[in-house]
């Protein structure tokens, strides 16, 4: 629930309670103010349903309020002549998107889409072997429910999508867009000036306050030969580092505190909240669009944009309402009697992040997961703004390698690390949010009974294999079909079974790991019993029926120069033959990038407003 903070209502509710106690009534006050301060209603725009209906004519219309299209509505309603409109299919975050420490909890929600892929050789410990896929159904997108890493990939990635023919897009290219979405709070010198912005809306949390666990992971990646790194978005991303983050003061500072919030008052901006876009709409007989389609409150309202239409739904949502609307694999949208305006690989070269666990484990103390310790904690994080809810510690540390070349100055392999205290599913329940099935959530349990957990993530960095997404039918509520295709191309296997054996492994051997009594635990799984522990034939089926997504699919409106038969969106995010529409999100990468996708995200929204500015400043200037 999202308090709007009337001050009338809050005083009925202490006065309620006015028997119980003057302390009671002045501590529920002061959380109720507490709340309000960080999440009430006055924090977000307001719903425009009735400014849509009384004049649905706009210039340009943004469809999705995530990490990249919090940005273009921003940037685009910053020219005060220009009448903008965002639509979003979620309404205002809530509690369990603001407060850091909670970002597992909005999975298998209403602010979570709640995808799932179709079964295939992977994903097998899950029920119906369908992995699991949460998407942000919220203001801020994906950016109010990932875990607020901030890491923006590797110079090669840009320099290879440049060279590949997507002009302007290399790593000196984007630079300065990363850079100006970003207020860094972390020490400026020379060197990190050049990398890192000051006057930006994102607030960057460059933490150096390395908690015991923490600590202790970045001894025993260092122990291993990794470089004890000072800053991944500088000019090496290699090494193993307490992450930056997007978090300001106790709050996650995601895509709608930081691009919504401080405009919300904005007279040329619109956006309208718990509303789906189901079709984009073209000019009678022709590829121009007119406007889009949406779906409120179970009517369907059209709204004209004069200028242009942004599509920024992420790399599901957007391609599933380019092809509901004509655009996209003719075969395909014929098979579902959908008139083909454009013929487009839509939805093809889908890519993502995967990874398998590797458990550690050592006796602890089940005390801070009792109800009274959570309670407290809560108390003290509304109250105060103190303790472990206040942040993403102790998961913060990642790192980086190359598992072929350790000279190399692009990684293949990231490495996360989530630190669970006994009887964890108290305070979440991570083996439930997955869905995994019956035997692995009840064994990961009875390991979690008494001990504390880490789970050591290889991730699967430049992935070969690459999926697909298809629509299950024409209606638009009904969720598209998502095959990942995991180890399709068995390089990335192999690249999973050598990062485990290069790192994961070997962490158990370290002196930081003995020295409290970190030990190697097997989840002993039935599917994998008659292999030989450790060895490639045990580490493949483990990754197959242990296989995680990083929650990263980008690449399925994939950009690429005119000759390229695989792009959908040109350079300049143009969706090829089409008129007056562009895509702006992580589907537009012509790969995934080589680190967590939401700042590289943030930054193609910058760019892309940057371009439509441009484009609509020199045409006005020509007529």
């Amino acid at each position: 629930m999202s308090w709007a903070c009337d001050s009338a209502l809050t005083a009925n509710i202490v006065n309620s309670y006015g028997a119980a106690g003057s302390l009671f009534t002045q501590t529920l006050t002061s959380f109720l103010a507490a709340q309000c301060a960080i999440v009430g209603d006055h924090l977000w725009p307001d719903d425009a349903i009735d400014a849509v209906l009384k004049d649905p004519n706009y210039d340009f219309i943004v469809v999705g309020a995530g990490s990249a299209g919090a940005v273009v509505a921003n940037r685009l309603s910053e020219v005060p002549d220009w009448k903008v409109l965002l639509i979003e299919a979620g309404g205002n975050p809530q509690l369990s998107t603001v407060m850091p420490q909670l970002f597992y909890n909005s999975m298998k929600t209403e602010l979570d889409w709640g995808y799932r892929t179709q079964p295939q050789n992977s994903c097998r410990s899950y029920k119906n072997k369908q992995c699991a896929w949460p998407r942000g159904k919220v203001l801020g997108g994906c950016g109010s429910i990932n875990a607020m890493f901030y890491v923006r990939g590797n110079r090669l990635d840009y320099d290879t999508w440049a060279a590949d023919g997507n002009y302007g897009w290399s790593y000196d290219d984007v630079l300065p867009f990363f850079k100006k979405s970003e207020k860094y709070t972390g020490q400026l010198d020379e060197e990190r000036s050049k990398y890192h912005g000051t006057e930006g809306y994102l607030n960057i949390e460059d933490f150096k306050d390395y908690d015991f666990i923490e600590h202790l992971l970045v001894e025993a990646a260092v122990e291993l030969g990794m470089k004890n790194s000072t800053d991944i978005n500088g000019d090496s991303q290699m090494g193993v580092i307490l992450s930056q983050s997007n978090v300001k003061g106790n709050v996650r500072h995601g895509p709608a505190r930081a691009f919504l919030s401080p405009v919300k008052d904005r007279k040329n901006l619109h956006v309208l909240k718990n509303a789906q876009v189901t079709k984009i709409l073209f000019a009678p007989g022709t590829t121009k669009v007119s406007g889009v389609e949406v779906n409120k409150n179970g009517k369907n309202i059209i709204v004209n944009a004069k200028k242009e239409v942004v599509v920024s739904g992420g790399a599901i949502n957007s391609p599933q309402i380019l092809m509901l609307s004509g655009i996209g694999p003719k075969k395909h949208l014929e098979e579902l009697g959908i008139e083909v305006k454009v013929d487009l690989p839509v939805g093809e070269n889908l890519q993502d992040h995967v990874f398998s666990p590797i458990f550690y484990t050592v006796p602890g103390d089940a005390s801070i997961t009792s109800l009274d310790n959570i309670v407290r904690e809560f108390g003290n994080y509304m109250l105060e703004g103190t303790g472990p809810f206040k942040d993403v510690h102790p998961h913060r540390i990642i790192s980086f390698a190359n598992t072929t070349d350790p000279t190399s100055t692009s990684p293949d392999i990231q490495y996360h690390y989530l630190v669970l205290p006994p009887k964890s599913r108290n305070m979440l329940d991570v083996f439930d949010k997955h869905d995994l099935d019956e035997e692995v959530y009840n064994k990961f349990h009875e390991l979690n009974s008494d001990k504390v957990i880490i789970l050591v993530f290889s991730v699967v960095l430049h992935p070969k294999s690459s999926g697909n997404i298809l629509l299950k039918s024409k209606n638009p509520f009904e969720h598209p079909l998502i095959y990942p295709n995991y180890f399709e191309e068995r390089e990335d296997l192999e690249t999973i079974i050598r990062a485990t054996k290069q790192h994961s492994l070997r962490l158990g051997d370290t002196n930081a790991f003995k020295k409290i009594g970190l030990q190697l635990e097997w989840l002993e799984l039935e599917a994998c019993k008659e292999f030989e522990k450790a060895s490639d034939e045990h580490l493949e089926c483990i990754a197959r029926e242990l296989t995680f997504s990083l929650y990263h699919p980008t690449s399925t409106v994939k950009m690429g120069p005119k000759g390229d038969k695989g792009a959908v969106v040109d350079p300049e995010l143009k969706v090829y033959g089409v008129e007056g529409l562009r895509v702006a999100d992580a589907s537009i990468m012509p790969f995934v990038v080589r680190g967590n996708t939401n700042a590289p995200t943030i930054m193609i929204g910058e760019k892309a407003a940057d371009m439509v500015k441009k484009f609509w400043t020199e045409r006005h200037q020509e007529l």
